[in-house]
């Protein structure tokens, strides 16, 4: 029987890929019993991923661009087997199809920021994966591993979460599956995927003419930001309307979520000044209900004022208008 050689290579034929942790000088040396080999497989196709995840374990992690496993080597993590995803065909870039925007899951933050599909019809997508980071990160970081990762500051998520996203995955007995976003997010670092299954791709529907969308954050710093506060909204105008609104907020809670009393503020209301001050004084109300007792709640009851105006602003569905005093 011929063995593929990515298969072959991986499990223990001369020229396994394999490292050792302990040879690395920035290794912590938190853990005692310290895994003396990592396995590694880089599958090229659907077929050799399916293989592959068929031998993953809770110690197993997927690479690739790498940006957050880095973190976890670096704190002390040392996984078992490591499935190079960086090569399998089909799993980046960006298509649509019958209005539905279609990502792979290895696309990066800068081909998402750039391509025509995501800002004419995901503009609030474009503009978050526009803030992941540095250059050099948007270069290698990808969607999937942003949201794999599962960051209540994951830039790409509220953005993804407004935009009512559908994720796409595969697991090691090949069953396929497609939920939404809010069903694969947990909380905190952590997701609904099950030990052997992988993010393939998401979709959502495309803005039309009426429907526009912005994002806008807070940032710990001015270079290389973390977001501290992110806000995505979709909005449907017609007649100078808003008839239909999706809202979505990050880095206030375990994971990002979209808040229903934000929306029924936006909807029915037409394209004001009353109504964005309504807007963001119910943004600063829920601030307030949500992390009442988080010593960063002063701050942030402030700060989503600020990101409420940006991202009216941002939505172009009328004149800008700028912030009132804090109520």
């Amino acid at each position: 029987m011929c063995v593929p050689h990515w298969l072959a290579t991986c499990a223990g034929a001369p020229g396994t890929r394999r490292f050792s942790m302990r040879s690395r000088p920035w290794r912590s040396e938190r853990r005692s019993n310290p895994v003396a080999e990592t396995r590694v497989l880089a599958p090229r196709n659907l077929v050799e991923l399916q293989v592959a995840l068929a031998q993953a374990t809770l110690a197993t992690r997927l690479l690739a661009g790498g940006t957050d496993l880095v973190l976890q080597l670096h704190s002390g993590f040392e996984p078992d087997l490591l499935i190079d995803v960086s090569r399998v065909h089909g799993l980046s870039g960006v298509s649509e199809r019958d209005g539905v925007v279609h990502i792979g899951a290895l696309t990066t933050f800068a081909q998402l920021a750039a391509h025509p599909a995501i800002t004419e019809r995901a503009t609030c997508l474009a503009r978050a994966s526009a803030q992941v980071g540095s250059v050099q990160v948007r270069n290698v970081a990808t969607i999937a591993g942003n949201v794999a990762n599962a960051s209540p500051c994951g830039d790409a998520i509220p953005a993804l979460t407004a935009l009512g996203t559908q994720v796409h995955t595969i697991d090691g007995a090949g069953r396929v599956d497609v939920r939404p976003l809010a069903a694969v997010l947990a909380r905190a670092g952590h997701t609904h995927l099950v030990v052997g299954e992988a993010i393939t791709g998401f979709s959502f529907q495309g803005h039309d003419a009426l429907t526009h969308s912005a994002f806008a954050k807070v940032g710990a710093r001015t270079a290389v930001t973390v977001s501290k506060l992110s806000m995505a909204v979709v909005v449907r105008v017609e007649v100078g309307t808003i008839v239909d609104a999706r809202v979505a907020l990050g880095s206030l809670a375990p994971s990002a979520f979209r808040d229903a009393g934000l929306e029924a503020v936006l909807i029915g209301r037409p394209l004001s000044a009353t109504t964005v001050a309504e807007f963001a004084a119910a943004s600063v109300e829920l601030v307030r209900r949500v992390i009442p007792e988080r010593s960063s709640m002063d701050y942030k009851q402030y700060a989503i004022r600020g990101v409420a105006y940006d991202v009216w602003n941002a939505l172009n569905i009328g004149p800008p208008y700028e912030p009132v005093g804090l109520g």
